[in-house]
């Protein structure tokens, strides 16, 4: 007797399922026999596979196993009451395995939690935009420039472009032209407030709804009036009631508001504190080569109800008005119609306005939390497999009273979905937890509500179900495999039992995480340690900052020092310790070369009030023949390599004129320690003080301050006291890295939270079916730590595998990138933090292992012999 191909039986085994096939594979033997007798052996076995590719599909075969999978108790049942019955059992499982349950749900809610954030992100970008009134009738233009064959796309487009649109279409019912380059510093309380506003016309507020609470739109028809947002007429004035008021800025002149917006809405791609006129400027140009080729800032939007292809197709007519002025740069422009729902998420286009969210980011961000989420799957996975070892008598005599394969597979899916749904609950709590830190650290943050709208919570619910199906699949299958004799034997599986490579590297993986995420933690703990403990190089003690408003500073400082418990006062342009935004040139004598230096302006006793070492000259400084002025170290060195006056070394070029350098300062930490020490130069101007700094003697300081307080009222009585101590401010402008902390400790709990239940589920899946090998081995003698090692020495080396690849990277990365980007003063990666914090992570692996291991090696070896 011949065999036949053996795949081809094996696929009609499986095709064949539970029916009874006895009959038909005899059939297919002996046409197989005499085709192979006839016709040999190459045409027997094509005939072979083509009959049992027909039977498999065939009407037959189909009813077999239709009768097959029916037992008079199961082909009675209704949809509903089997649906009511699979959660119903599922409940009862989730009751019963009450740890397993607990470790599966923190599991999935840790990496859901990502997710959620990840999905309440996408639904707030879908509806960017879609408040204004016919959103989907409003678009923009871009440009796309090529160039010598460089291609770029900007958001923005010729001003020359709009103004023939609006003239020569009809279809234009309403538009706007927006110059965003508009950045005014406005005179405050303190430093100059830094705003950025819109140059824009009147019929903005028509295009888009913005509301105004106050004031006419058509207010900004005249040049030197603006209509300011109500988040900055309560900045600025702690009211809205400002109709008629001014704001001084220092470039632009004195503005006169006339009108505020009502409170500024999210989920909207324009952000702007102030709306001025772009007919008084020379902003948007649209004449001449000017108007086509120098359109950076300018950006046109538009209403209309043409269909999208129409408007492109006559943008693109018009547009080749402007390209003989294109073909002058050797360039080739061409148009696009873009819908303003379109802009976000959309495409990073060049010289975008406001608050983008592109592709590419959004795509980063998916593939974050999938790399959270999916070896927490996997980890489920694990688990309910290892955990069928406990229920393969429950499945077996499902089976034998006649339960197809797709109930107990539906069994599983459902109690799956059911433990994903009840992880959603648990990760909408940390969800709501960490959205506060999550926008902290996400520029234009502000424009997302991340609010639970009802379609938001059909998403997660959605999403829950989805992730449940997913990873609920495999261990159904798993389990609705096992035949009936070996569910009943207690036995899965009758092949010796292993862990796929698959698995181990995805294992491994998970321990370089949670190694990486660990170490990031000890790295940014102690940079925030020797962040705050760091000599700045100027002294913060006792020392409270007030923000100026008068520059009467004369008459202010004669009051506090008459202050009981105020020491002495000084005053500056910069509280030190915060980044400095000004900053001035040197020239060499030729003004052929330049360096660009740091400017702080400085009261003539700051240095000694701040306790500023000096590295030679007088500290003292005052007008003479020349400005005097102070610089530190670094920027002396500079000096030295560009040419001076050969007369005096000390007098130099800064900026249009000449001052003489009277002392040189050590270099100390102006700036925060994320920034590098650049070139200072410390002039005298009492009219850019900005703060007073009163050293107080430590007594009673509360009580100091009332008197300060008093003492401003009536010299200030417009201005509001706001007293803050130097240490404070300079420990508040490290709170990113506080922020940076919580972070990585909730990436390490997640990776090594999701990286040991993954370590659990292998070790319980490896030593459930190991219990018969341990039994012999303590029969035989083996002691407890023999079987411990036993059983762990495979866990043990991917640990080891997971250590030398996530120690030299981690370390690399940190101390390399990370630690020049946060603190470039604390001499880099140290050995302690790296220790610990892969010790911290080892113990919390090796917990795992040894819990289930001495579970295992706790059990009598007759238990686990009983039935053999």
């Amino acid at each position: 007797m011949h065999k036949p191909p053996k795949l081809a039986t094996k696929f009609f085994l499986w095709a064949s399922g539970q029916a009874q096939n006895e009959d038909l594979l005899g059939d297919l033997q002996e046409l197989y026999e005499d085709k192979l007798a006839t016709e040999g052996q190459f045409k027997a076995q094509l005939f072979y596979w083509l009959e049992v590719i027909k039977l498999s599909f065939s009407y037959a075969l189909r009813k077999r196993k239709k009768d097959r999978s029916f037992s008079n108790y199961y082909s009675g049942q209704k949809l509903n009451t089997m649906i009511f019955s699979y959660i119903k059992i599922s409940i009862r499982n989730i009751k019963k395995q009450k740890l397993f349950t607990a470790l599966n749900v923190f599991g999935l809610a840790l990496g859901m939690s990502v997710a959620l954030l990840c999905l309440a992100m996408v639904s707030d970008l879908k509806q960017f935009d879609r408040f204004h009134k016919d959103s989907e009738d409003i678009y923009r233009i871009t440009t796309e420039l090529n160039t010598s064959g460089d291609r770029n796309h900007f958001a923005s487009s010729p001003p020359a472009l709009a103004e023939l649109l609006r003239t020569s279409s009809q279809q234009v019912t309403e538009s706007a032209v927006i110059n965003d380059h508009f950045f005014p510093t406005i005179k405050s309380l303190g430093e100059p407030i830094e705003m950025h506003g819109y140059y824009t016309e009147p019929s903005f507020l028509q295009l888009f709804d913005f509301k105004l609470q106050r004031g006419d739109a058509n207010t900004i028809e005249n040049p030197r009036s603006v209509i300011i947002t109500y988040e900055l007429a309560q900045k600025l004035f702690s009211t809205t009631d400002v109709i008629g008021k001014t704001i001084e800025t220092e470039r632009d002149g004195i503005f006169e508001i006339g009108g505020v917006l009502a409170p500024f809405p999210q989920r909207t791609h324009f952000k702007f504190d102030l709306l001025a006129n772009i007919s008084g400027t020379d902003r948007g140009n649209n004449v001449g080569a000017a108007g086509w080729t120098n359109f950076s800032s300018n950006y046109f939007y538009f209403k209309s109800k043409a269909s999208k292809s129409e408007l492109a197709s006559m943008i693109a007519n018009l547009g080749q008005s402007g390209q003989a002025f294109f073909d002058l740069e050797s360039s080739e422009a061409t148009y696009h119609v873009q819908a303003i729902t379109e802009i976000n998420p959309g495409p990073n286009y060049s010289d975008r306005i406001g608050v983008i969210f592109g592709y590419d980011g959004l795509l980063y961000f998916i593939g974050v939390s999938l790399m959270v989420l999916i070896p927490a799957c996997f980890n489920y996975i694990n688990m309910a497999i290892a955990n069928t070892l406990n229920r393969t008598k429950e499945i077996g005599i499902r089976k034998i009273i006649g339960s197809p394969n797709k109930f107990i597979i539906r069994q599983f899916l459902v109690e799956t979905i059911l433990v994903c749904i009840i992880s959603l609950l648990l990760s909408t709590v940390l969800f709501n937890l960490i959205k506060e830190e999550f926008t902290s650290m996400l520029v234009g943050a502000e424009a997302l509500t991340f609010e639970m709208t009802p379609l938001v919570i059909i998403m997660f619910l959605g999403f829950a179900i989805l992730t449940g199906l997913i990873t609920g699949v495999v261990p159904a299958l798993y389990l609705a495999r096992i035949t009936p004799i070996a569910a009943i034997n207690n036995r899965s599986s009758d092949k010796k039992v292993s862990i796929s490579g698959f698995r181990k590297g995805l294992l491994v993986f998970q321990f370089i995480l949670s190694l990486s995420f660990m170490i990031g933690i000890g790295v940014v703990l102690r940079q925030y340690s020797h962040t705050i403990t760091y000599d700045p190089g100027f002294a913060k003690e006792n020392r409270v900052v007030l923000p100026l408003e008068s520059n009467d500073i004369a008459v202010l400082q004669n009051e506090l020092q008459a202050i009981n418990g105020v020491e002495n006062i000084s005053f500056s342009s910069n509280i030190p310790g915060l980044p400095l935004s000004k900053t001035n040139y040197f020239y060499s004598d030729d003004l052929t070369d330049s360096i660009l230096v740091r400017e702080v302006f400085i009261s003539e006793d700051f240095i000694d009030r701040m306790n500023l070492k000096m590295v030679w000259g007088e500290s003292q400084l005052s007008d003479v023949q020349f400005e005097q002025v102070l610089v530190n170290e670094k920027l002396l060195s500079l000096l030295n390599n560009i040419k001076n006056n050969p007369q005096d070394s000390l007098i130099r070029q800064l900026a249009n004129k000449q001052v003489q350098i009277v002392g040189i300062v050590a270099d100390y930490n102006h700036e925060p320690l994320n920034e590098r020490i650049e070139p200072m130069v410390m002039r005298l101007d009492k009219t850019a003080f900005n703060y007073a700094i009163v050293e107080l003697n430590g007594i009673n300081s509360e009580a100091t301050l009332a008197n300060i307080e008093a003492a401003w009222n009536k010299l200030q009585s417009e201005s509001q006291f706001q007293p803050k101590y130097l240490e404070t401010i300079v420990a508040q402008s490290y709170d990113f890295m506080f922020t940076a902390m919580k972070i990585f400790g909730f990436l390490a709990l997640v990776s090594i939270t999701i990286s040991s239940l993954g370590l659990l589920g292998m070790v319980v899946y490896s030593t459930e079916n190991r219990r018969k090998e341990v039994a012999i081995r303590k029969i035989l003698g083996a002691n407890a730590m023999t079987l411990f090692g036993t059983l762990s020495s495979m866990f043990l080396k991917l640990w080891l595998i997971a250590l030398l690849i996530a120690l030299p990277g981690a370390y690399l990365f940190y101390d390399h990138l990370f630690v020049n980007i946060y603190n470039k003063f604390s001499g880099g990666v140290h050995f302690a933090e790296v220790f610990v914090s892969s010790l911290l992570t080892i113990i919390i692996g090796l917990s795992a292992i040894f819990w289930q291991s001495s579970r295992i090696i706790r059990i009598n070896p007759a238990e686990n012999l009983r039935n053999d």
